[in-house]
């Protein structure tokens, strides 16, 4: 998850900005802007493609809260190193783009991502892995065992978020008021406006709903208590890679216990955890880190193997 206050935003963009001049931002990286249809006569959805070897599986970049294509050092890291290594890449906006986040319907991802693999498969790739970040690992985990897509290789989850447990930890004891309060707005057809709880962004009633309600399927889908419903990972057959970030500001497990969690969930082909040990939520200033161990696995240089950075 990456739902954050407007101040914290401000914050992160600065910090980012900081990291992209690191980073060199004046190397440019070779590819295609692209318009993804995902239903005749809407807006289709902005994206960033890379181009690579129709043979090898490509990558398809599925942004997490508040954030969109383009945005983050991360996505550039590894967009650079698909490139390198002749991976095509497809990085696009969801309908959870930017502040589209505040009222977005947690839904419309499996139409997102089916229509980025059939644009992919258009221009010539026969298979993907997915790559969600944040609130996009919900989406990538949700799409694929909805669906059971053929044409997905792989999944990575990058900085996994418990995002109901972020709520119950941010709003404390009036968790269950704020709660409350977003069902009732709901129940009187003002879900589509803010909820207006503090200290956190301004989310629709029904956007709040999608990720506190422990009745929700977003809410559910990586709660890692040991308690907590189970369900939707446990539904994916494809091989998983997950990468946790070491001194994460929205974790609410130790790495290593999360990784243990999931990997006795996974019912799957091949589970893999890496944890980058002094990386934030973004993987600032470990990104070229993280995009190494997701090309390394891509193209099966490491297998599944566990270790730690």
């Amino acid at each position: 998850m990456t739902a954050i206050s407007p101040a914290a935003e401000r914050r992160k963009n600065a910090d980012e900005m900081r990291s992209d001049f690191r980073m060199k931002r004046s190397r440019g990286i070779a590819g295609e802007l692209v318009e993804i249809e995902w239903r005749p006569r809407r807006r289709p959805l902005d994206g960033f493609l890379v181009h690579g070897d129709p043979a090898k599986p490509a990558v398809v970049i599925i942004h997490g809260m508040h954030s969109n294509f383009y945005r983050s050092p991360w996505k550039k890291a590894l967009l650079r190193e698909c490139a390198a290594h002749s991976l095509g890449a497809l990085s696009f906006n969801n309908r959870g783009a930017e502040a589209r986040t505040n009222d977005e319907r947690f839904r419309d991802c499996l139409a997102d991502i089916a229509a980025a693999i059939s644009f992919m498969k258009s221009r010539g790739y026969r298979s993907v892995i997915l790559v969600g970040h944040s609130t996009g690992c919900q989406k990538a985990t949700y799409y694929q065992a909805v669906r059971r897509d053929p044409r997905v290789a792989g999944i990575v989850l990058l900085a996994i978020g418990d995002d109901l447990a972020i709520m119950r930890r941010d709003l404390g004891r009036a968790f269950d008021r704020w709660v409350k309060r977003a069902k009732r707005m709901v129940k009187r057809g003002r879900g589509q406006e803010p909820l207006g709880a503090p200290g956190i962004p301004p989310f629709s009633a029904r956007r709040f709903l999608s990720i506190a309600d422990p009745a929700s399927v977003e809410a559910r889908l990586f709660d890692l208590s040991n308690s907590g419903p189970r369900g939707w990972f446990e539904r994916i057959r494809c091989p998983v890679l997950c990468i946790l970030a070491g001194c994460d500001e929205y974790e609410t497990l130790p790495p290593d216990q999360a990784t243990r969690q999931l990997a006795a969930r996974y019912r799957g082909s091949a589970f893999a955890a890496r944890v980058v040990r002094r990386a934030d939520h973004s993987f600032r200033g470990s990104e070229k880190t993280m995009a190494g161990i997701v090309i390394r696995w891509a193209t099966g240089e490491q297998g599944a193997k566990r270790r730690h950075l």
